[in-house]
């Protein structure tokens, strides 16, 4: 354990927060994967996987580029943390710096943080407040910036700490924003309103309630926060008055154990979306913290997960993107989740069962 947090330390806050990055083309890869693969029955599809908006609807051009025979193309470099909100799909791309904002339904796409008041330099992680405001989580800057339907930023979060003040993920819930600061091995938690520091949640340890290196944060429908204490290899869920009430996950080689968990997000059911790039599998726990089932287990090469970050739920998408759904397979809803080595690609899951 002492040479495993030494090597922690050394490395995941000198820049690898991140994992390794690949340099392979993009390219987009739509055969279907079903998890549990046959003979079983499937409980999840994956039905897309793809690097730019293109690859899954067709972006929208202006009438301009169109008499000019040009067509954009949107494209993510190396994408990291993801969130889906309203028809929109939030990438963020450590390659270009910025966050990619893709709007499945009309083909839309907009660039966040690289131009205006705020230009990005390492955006990891992204959350979208009921009102439409987008929080971006940027390592480098070592600060989360929000920004408004128009690309201004209108406010920023940072708490004041000897050292390095590092946010990996952040999440919303309500008029409160959540952010892991894997340098101070924290959850800071802040007023949207008033863009000022409520409490801190944990600090170092590996009790109930203390995190080494957390990396991921997200909400249940019921409230509870769910955070991913990456070097403790466990989920840890925190109830509405931040106290620990359950955890999940040990290090190990086992199902139901975890390597190294970093982004995860939780599903209208309950279920636990956990991304393991020492696994290289996003891990599917019930709100129980039983083990159900991992995405990218196939024994198709296409389907795995060699390096996942990013996972974001979608209670429902665009009858457009909807529609790639196999028949015979009911979807309830809908995972989208990022890998950034290999094919740097973006994959879609739908959830559910056959009909």
């Amino acid at each position: 354990m002492r040479a495993r947090r030494r090597f922690a330390e050394c490395t995941l806050l000198g820049g690898l927060t991140l994992g390794v990055l690949g340099c392979a083309a993009p390219r987009s890869v739509n055969r279907i994967a079903y998890f549990p693969p046959p003979p079983s029955a499937p409980r999840a599809v994956r039905i897309a996987v793809f690097n730019g908006l293109g690859d899954l609807v067709t972006p929208h051009a202006s009438f301009l580029e169109r008499v000019r025979g040009g067509s954009i193309r949107p494209q993510v470099g190396t994408p990291a943390g993801i969130a889906y909100a309203d028809g929109h799909l939030y990438v963020c791309d450590t390659a270009q710096n910025v966050v990619h904002d893709w709007n499945l339904g009309t083909g839309d796409a907009r660039r966040i943080g690289d131009s205006g008041d705020v230009t990005l330099t390492k955006p990891v992680d992204v959350a979208v407040g009921s009102d439409g405001t987008v929080y971006v989580a940027d390592s480098e800057r070592g600060a989360v910036y929000a920004f408004d339907s128009s690309g201004r930023t209108v406010a920023r979060f940072r708490q004041s700490r000897d050292g390095n003040y590092r946010p990996v993920s952040v999440a919303v819930h309500g008029d409160h924003l959540y952010v892991a600061d894997i340098a101070a091995h924290v959850v800071d938690v802040f007023s949207t309103t008033e863009a000022k520091h409520i409490t801190s949640i944990g600090k170092i340890g590996s009790e109930p309630g203390t995190f080494y290196f957390p990396m991921g944060v997200a909400h249940a429908a019921d409230g509870k926060l769910a955070v991913a204490d990456m070097m403790n290899a466990r989920v840890q869920i925190f109830d509405a008055s931040h106290a620990p009430v359950a955890a999940f996950g040990q290090p190990g080689n086992r199902y139901g154990d975890l390597g190294q968990p970093k982004h995860l997000d939780v599903g209208p059911d309950g279920v636990v979306f956990i991304a393991d790039p020492e696994f290289g599998r996003i891990h599917l726990f019930d709100d129980r913290g039983r083990l159900l089932m991992l995405l990218g287990e196939s024994d198709d090469p296409s389907a795995g997960a060699p390096m996942p970050m990013g996972v974001a739920v979608a209670h429902s998408l665009p009858p457009n993107v909807a529609n790639r759904v196999p028949a015979g397979f009911n979807a309830d809803y809908f995972v989208f989740t990022t890998d950034t080595v290999a094919r740097r690609r973006i994959s879609l899951f739908a959830i559910g069962k056959p009909n």
